[in-house]
């Protein structure tokens, strides 16, 4: 197995904030910040009352690097980002920053208890070949945690490095120092042997000061109920479990076509058979590169599409929609169009991905999306405007019930070409899809109930 180098990857350079120098004569602090609210908006972090540099618009998992500023006194707060432009402030906090530390300020706990924890060590280097690590527990429906840093197979005699660690605990025994080498990061329940993380094979380069918060893993293909984010002073990088698996999910949106089976190399996927049109279907798959088709449930001799070499990544979630239509098999012009998705809840505001897969709209131009709460379309109501064919937008919207409508962008009278009435819920992650089904509306989807 070829081992991950960690740790000094990326340089070090400090971040400095405001007009603060990391030159200067006055007394010098690091702090670096972290949002691990599995379920919190993005934010803002803010110091003083101002933006720092580089975390405005801070998602989850994400993080600075080691910002340097004059020791003192700072208001810090955190400012959530709220559906259309509001924000809320979630945390506020005065802290004391001490000459010659380094502070971890972390924003962790589920968003209705969300709550800075704020950890404390010398701002010293270690020597060429030792590693410093420190540790936090940032899942707040996870037990106490065992870790083991070996790289023997089984675990079953060896004693863990770090015993107990509670959330977010700050632990007297915190940081540990090792020798550089190479480790695997094999996280437990405290006094059971049964392996919830597994980091494989790691290289730990000399030098290296690491700080690993282990969080709630969300992402798709979910495996290890935890991810590791590591920061080494310059980046904060998610370190994801050696069995950690991709979602895909597969939509079938073409009108005049029958079900379908989803190929790999020429056999059919299980799970991803008999697919009907306007069904969503998903699946966990090992992350690898694909020779993928589509194909007539009935015949897979009558492929479709055919996409070879399509690639899947641990810990993420792709939805492929078959767009376009059937015709004959010989006048096709149905495609793939895959997607990106983010299917986290996020509890302050509903997630809307609207796709625009009619094709029969494309020729009559360009169409808006709009959300009305009565019914009555005008120009104030359209909430995405001049959207192409295989066009998609993912919007924020508070929890209540909406009438949805496809419009001409050319049509004065505002008529809707297809609609639906959705009601959507703060934390709801949904998906709607404008097809060729006109008599039938829109199609609406519950992403975060999906198989």
């Amino acid at each position: 197995m070829n081992a991950y180098s960690l740790g000094l990857m990326f340089g070090a350079t400090t971040l400095l904030f405001g007009c603060n120098d990391s030159n200067s004569d006055n007394a010098q602090s690091k702090i670096r910040v972290t949002h691990a609210s599995a379920d919190a908006p993005l934010v803002d972090i803010k110091l003083n009352g101002t933006t720092v540099d580089g975390l405005s618009l801070v998602d989850y998992q994400v993080g600075s690097g080691l910002i340097s500023l004059d020791s003192g006194a700072y208001d810090v707060s955190v400012e959530a980002l709220l559906a259309g432009d509001a924000s809320a402030e979630v945390i506020g906090a005065n802290l004391n920053f001490a000459p010659d530390m380094q502070y971890d300020i972390v924003a962790l706990n589920y968003t209705a208890d969300i709550e800075p924890v704020v950890l404390s060590r010398d701002d010293i280097s270690p020597e060429n070949d030792q590693v410093r690590i420190d540790v936090l527990h940032a899942h707040p429906n996870v037990p106490g945690v065992d870790i083991y840093l070996t790289t023997t197979d089984d675990i079953a005699d060896q004693s863990p490095a770090i015993s107990g660690l509670e959330f977010k605990v700050d632990s007297a025994d915190l940081p540990v120092t090792i020798p550089a080498g190479t480790y695997r990061i094999r996280l437990t329940l405290s006094g059971d042997k049964g392996i919830a993380f597994d980091s494989g094979e790691l290289d730990l380069a000399g030098g290296s000061d690491l700080m690993i918060t282990a969080v709630p893993n969300v992402n798709g293909g979910a495996v290890s109920p935890v991810n590791l984010l590591v920061a080494d002073g310059s980046a904060v990088n998610v370190l994801r479990s050696t069995e950690e698996k991709a979602t895909v999910r597969v939509v079938h949106t073409v009108d005049d076509a029958p079900a379908v089976d989803v190929l790999a190399s020429g056999s059919a996927v299980g799970g991803l058979t008999n697919i009907v049109f306007k069904e969503f279907r998903s699946l966990d798959l090992a992350p690898d590169s694909y020779d993928l088709s589509v194909a007539a449930s009935a015949d897979n001799s009558l492929v479709v599409i055919d996409a070879p070499g399509t690639s899947f990544e641990a810990g993420t979630t792709t939805s492929i929609y078959a767009v376009g239509k059937l015709n004959s098999v010989t006048d096709s012009t149905i495609e793939p169009l895959a997607i990106s998705e983010d299917l986290r809840s996020v509890a302050t505001y509903a997630k809307l991905r609207v796709v625009h897969a009619s094709p029969t709209a494309e020729t009559l131009g360009l169409v808006d999306i709009h959300a009305s709460a009565d019914g009555v379309f005008d120009e104030t109501t359209a909430v995405l405007q001049g959207v192409a064919f295989k066009g998609t937008s993912t919007l924020n919207v508070p929890a209540g019930t909406y009438f949805l409508a496809v419009i001409l962008a050319s049509d004065a009278s505002f008529t809707p070409a297809v609609s639906a009435t959705a009601t959507v819920d703060d934390g709801g992650v949904y998906s709607v899809v404008a097809t060729d089904d006109f008599g039938g509306g829109l199609v609406l989807n519950v992403d975060n109930m999906a198989p």
